[in-house]
């Protein structure tokens, strides 16, 4: 981390620009959230590659082209219309919503040519106050408590059984006195004579078989129990072939499209949801990667063609073409009685999708990362810090912990582990 800021504030000292920390941040976190989608800073994407825009155009042209690109096309600008007709007349969004400090600070960023450090995840906590699991070890915890339950009524069980054994010994020596070999009874593991301890099982047999039963009955609980919590229904490495080889290494690593592009309901319902194919026709009516095929279109973004009916020769949709849905094969999956929302944790928790996706912007080819147990999610409410501080519902509740010295509650001190929050 503190290689990736020298290296910042060297680039912009070679640039000779003026700028802090927090303005390369704040630039990268809008882009992320807004550029990504059509433009990539090193290369051509929807649109152009935007490294060195600063040094094409003036600062206020960039300014007046982000709020309102169509008007600067109709002003006459030359530039401005190069650019709408080498890219087919494409209209760019406009971002009237963006401060003129905001637009700097996405220059900024681009300048440093996307090498701005990310915010560091500290405590085992996302940025932005968002909660990240640590790994697996609710489970094997769980685990180690339960063998060591398991020993120690194994060793109980086998403690009884032994003053049973004694006693028993006793009262059958004292009924066949004849039959005591002083020396087989001290050293019962000699073979010439038959033990007492063997005589025990042929002269109780019922003794013996609950013995042997309860060892058996006790390792295959076990077993049982280990099989339960790591199998039944934990699908973690679990990756389906899908219809259409979409990689999120290229998309959401590469591109840096930004996750809520493509699931544009993760911040605002339950569900994530699947993008439509219109969304991806929103790149994919210009980006075909020919390239790469001499000249045809790739096969992977043909199947979104034949999905949408769009004639990629022509540039045009077919007239009359029956649509067909893309079946995309769902990989993470909750039971039925487990309660879980998106936007609660998206928006008002700022989780980090990787926190329960793991690394998706390295994956080719989509697997879960996570068992996405009770215990895997109770693992992080533990550990997760509310964000009271910009948060209105906390007001109150911030009071208190400053006059307590404190500045954050997790999740499980403020209702996370009740079972009604994920069961009712």
């Amino acid at each position: 981390m503190r290689l990736n800021k020298l290296l910042l504030l060297l680039t912009a000292f070679f640039l000779g620009a003026k700028v802090t920390l927090a303005d390369v941040a704040e630039g990268e976190k809008l882009f992320n959230a807004n550029c990504t989608s059509c433009h990539a800073i090193n290369e051509k994407v929807v649109g152009p590659a935007l490294k060195d825009i600063d040094k094409r155009q003036s600062e206020a042209w960039i300014i007046k082209w982000v709020k309102n690109p169509q008007a600067v096309i109709k002003s006459g600008d030359a530039y401005a219309n190069k650019i709408y007709n080498e890219y087919n007349q494409s209209q760019m969004t406009a971002f009237p919503q963006f401060s003129d400090g905001q637009i700097k600070s996405i220059i900024e960023y681009i300048k440093t040519g996307g090498a701005a450090p990310a915010a560091a995840a500290a405590d085992g906590v996302a940025p932005n106050g968002g909660g990240q699991a640590t790994g697996e070890g609710f489970y094997s915890q769980t685990m180690l408590i339960g063998l060591s339950i398991f020993a120690v009524i194994l060793l109980f069980i086998i403690f009884i059984l032994v003053n049973i054994r004694k006693v028993i010994e006793r009262i059958y020596n004292e009924k066949f006195p004849e039959e005591i070999d002083l020396e087989d009874v001290k050293l019962p593991w000699k073979q010439n004579k038959k033990s007492t301890r063997y005589k025990l099982f042929v002269k109780h047999p019922v003794v013996g078989t609950l013995a042997v039963g309860a060892i058996i009955t006790l390792v295959l609980g076990l077993y049982g129990f280990d099989f339960a919590n790591k199998k039944v229904g934990v699908q973690k490495g679990y990756a389906p072939v899908q219809p259409i080889n979409y990689s999120h290494e290229l998309h959401a690593g590469k591109y840096k499209i930004n996750c809520q592009y493509c699931h544009s309901s993760a911040d605002k319902s339950k569900q994530a949801s699947i993008p439509s194919a219109s969304t991806c026709m929103n790149c994919h009516t210009y980006v075909k990667a020919k390239e790469k095929y001499n000249g045809q279109v790739s096969p992977e973004i043909q199947k979104i063609y034949n999905a949408v009916g769009y004639d990629a020769e022509k540039g045009a949709y077919i007239e009359g073409y029956k649509q067909q849905p893309i079946k995309w094969v769902r990989i993470h999956n909750l039971p039925d009685h487990a309660y879980f929302n998106h936007a609660q944790h998206v928006k008002i928790g700022k989780v980090e999708c990787q926190s329960c996706h793991g690394p998706i912007e390295k994956m080719k080819v989509v697997s879960q990362q996570r068992s996405l147990q009770m215990g895997w999610c109770i693992n992080c409410h533990r550990e997760a810090k509310v964000d009271v501080a910009n948060n209105d519902y906390y007001e109150k509740l911030h009071k208190d912990l400053k006059a307590s010295n404190k500045d954050f509650i997790t999740v499980a001190q403020n209702g996370g582990l009740e079972c009604a929050k994920c069961h009712y």
